[in-house]
């Protein structure tokens, strides 16, 4: 056997990955003894800091009742007190929950969840799913050909189904040219234009991030987007997904991103902070009136996975569900976020820092060669790279994407530190990337 071998496939595989072997609150720690602020939540998903011992505790009460029963034959109560607790959070708005092993196949689940109501509704021409360029579902091939993130799709295009997709709500780089202040929303309008398109009996819904995660790092729409997108889509008849996987359980500072929006979607799919990263766990929701209709048609909804309604996940979901209520971090991430907002605005006098965009603790830096003009940096800088890369070696840890400004260039990072974070901490975390920031540019030549 080869010494020193390394059997796991990386992502990167001419790269070195530090191991890491131990976890407290936002921070982790390799086996040399390097301590890294986890400034990204691992990729936004550890909301409730890591180390709790409830959860280890919730795992191994549970493991020794049941650890497996299958959904096509049995419930839980696991799963029946978790579901109630997440519809509770939407004050009921929401009336069922599927659950799922993460966000890519909450987010399948939703489509056909939608797609199902149209079969049992006497549509079932109505297949087809609307999402957005710059946005991010998912891996799994149903995700991907919704997803709009074009470096993650490129290599896959040969398996993946054909989908409109519409321009972002992206006001720093406006797809139409114009200024939140005095468009129309072109980017709404186009959702209408794409299901007149498609034929509008073929549609089944549109999919979308109320707040874009990895494809263009914390962009939020402005005021009244997801208002006409809501009254679109009654319009036509079109289901309204929304993909809360990285936005739910408090991450923008409310429990779902839609209450900042003074709408209601029909579907909501969620993962990530569901657990906060103690196990692989996600789901989908939905108003009562679609689960009423297939119940009242059919009654019958046979998707799912193997490990889906896992007791072992409904314990930690109830568990993170508890610890999340009892410590009012939902209230805490919003004023962590308000904090945590002014703090990243020093870092503007940077002079390839473009925009800082965000809501709650979900904030993203789009890096430019000049502020003014916008001009994306030279893409074989890999300048956000450079960023993530320094950081890591300062001890700060952080996501990294690139292709915001169509496609060609753009560097991005984005922040979503655990909300029990401090404001001493989140001096912490801004100084260091205050400081990478200013070692990354002196490297390539940008002055101050």
């Amino acid at each position: 056997m080869p010494q020193n071998k390394n059997y796991a496939l990386e992502v990167n595989m001419r790269g070195h990955y530090p191991s890491i072997v131990k976890a407290e609150g936002i921070y982790l720690y390799d086996d040399q003894g390097q301590r890294y602020l986890d400034g990204a939540g691992g990729s936004i998903v550890v909301n409730l800091g890591h180390g709790i011992k409830e959860f280890a505790e919730a795992l191994k009460e549970q493991a020794e009742k049941v650890a497996f029963s299958y959904r096509m034959s049995f419930t839980t109560p696991q799963y029946q007190e978790l579901a109630q607790k997440i519809c509770e959070l939407t004050n009921f708005e929401m009336d069922k929950v599927f659950l799922v092993s993460g966000g890519s196949e909450a987010n399948e689940i939703g489509v056909k969840l939608a797609r199902k109501f149209h079969i049992d509704n006497g549509s079932p021409s109505r297949y087809k799913v609307i999402s957005r360029w710059q946005s991010y579902h998912g891996g799994t091939m149903g995700a991907l050909a919704w997803t709009g993130f074009t470096g993650r799709r490129r290599e896959y295009l040969p398996y993946l189904k054909d989908f409109n997709h519409i321009a972002p709500a992206y006001c720093y780089r406006c797809w139409f040219n114009k200024e939140p202040d005095t468009c129309d929303l072109e980017c709404a309008t186009a959702l209408e234009y794409a299901i007149n398109q498609e034929g509008p009996g073929t549609v089944s819904a549109f999919l979308v991030e109320p707040v874009v995660g990895a494809a263009l790092c914390g962009v939020p729409p402005r005021e009244g987007y997801f208002r006409k997108i809501r009254e679109i889509c009654d319009k036509y008849g079109v289901l309204l997904i929304f993909d809360e996987v990285m936005t739910g359980f408090g991450r923008t500072g409310k429990n779902f991103a839609y209450e900042h929006f003074d709408m209601v979607p029909d579907i909501i799919c969620m993962g990530k902070g569901l657990s906060s990263g103690y196990f692989p766990l996600g789901g989908a929701m939905c108003q009562a009136y679609v689960t009423d209709t297939i119940a009242e048609k059919s009654g019958v909804f046979a998707a799912g996975f193997t490990y889906a309604g896992n007791p072992l996940g409904c314990a930690v979901g109830n568990t993170a569900m508890d610890y999340m209520k009892e410590h009012n971090l939902v209230e805490r991430c919003a004023r962590m976020g308000e904090y945590m907002e002014q703090r990243m605005n020093d870092l503007y006098k940077h002079p390839t820092v473009g925009d800082i965009r965000g809501l709650g603790l979900m904030r993203g830096v789009e890096f430019v060669k000049d502020q003014d003009s916008k001009e994306s940096l030279d893409t074989g800088l890999s300048y956000a790279y450079q960023i993530s890369g320094e950081a890591r070696n300062q001890g700060l840890t952080m996501l990294t994407a690139n292709g915001c400004h169509r496609w060609t260039a753009g560097d991005m990072i984005l922040i979503g530190p655990p909300f029990i974070i401090t404001e001493e901490q989140i001096d912490e975390m801004v100084d260091i990337l205050d400081n990478v920031i200013s070692t990354v540019e002196e490297r390539n030549g940008f002055g101050g």
